[in-house]
């Protein structure tokens, strides 16, 4: 795994990592951007975030920056208690892992629409997300494997096996892989955020 990574294009995470260092609350930026390094480093289909920015401008300066790639793209959800809560999301990595047929069939049993499609797909569950119950289903959107979305909501009898990022159920080996190249992003991004003067 780490010489996977060493071999990452980092240039679009390292001007994140600029773009924070040079805020006035620099600890929260570095934060936001070591959040999002998964997804920036294309490991994780998408992240949801409460993103709390000093003021609009940076958030604009962030948005601008953060969606230079056009795979890289941004879908507010609401405002909660003075943040934002927003998806930021790799629209191809999003989309295959929305069109694998189980997940399909999965989240059309939850009334998603019969038609897939990306935006559709993250519509409604912006509508599920600002309805009364939160929508357990977005597990799938952010790349955790289907069993363990199942097992959560008690819709697959297998095991809890432990928490590490989310709750594991039954064999363990595909979740500890995903999970190990979300934690390995963020270490680069650490590194990265040490290298950079």
């Amino acid at each position: 795994m780490p010489e996977q990574m060493d071999h990452l294009d980092t240039k679009h995470l390292t001007e994140l990592i600029d773009w924070a260092k040079n805020k006035t609350n620099q600890h929260k930026h570095l934060f936001l951007v070591e959040s999002l390094a998964p997804l920036v480093l294309r490991f994780k289909p998408s992240v949801l975030l409460n993103v709390s920015l000093e003021n609009e401008t940076a958030w604009k300066e962030f948005k601008g920056l953060f969606t230079q790639p056009k795979a890289l793209q941004i879908k507010t959800i609401r405002k909660l208690n003075g943040r934002l809560q927003v998806i930021f999301y790799q629209k191809e990595l999003l989309d295959s892992v929305l069109r694998q047929k189980p997940i399909q069939e999965f989240l059309k049993t939850l009334s998603y629409p019969k038609q897939y499609s990306l935006n559709a797909y993250l519509s409604f569950l912006k509508h599920r997300i600002t309805s009364l119950a939160f929508p357990h289903e977005v597990g799938v959107f952010l790349g955790y494997p289907l069993k363990d979305v199942l097992g959560f909501m008690g819709l697959l009898p297998l095991p809890y096996k432990r928490t590490q990022g989310w709750r594991i159920y039954g064999e363990e080996t595909p979740s500890n892989e995903i999970y190990e190249k979300y934690r390995q992003a963020r270490s680069m991004m650490r590194k990265l955020a040490g290298d950079i003067d």
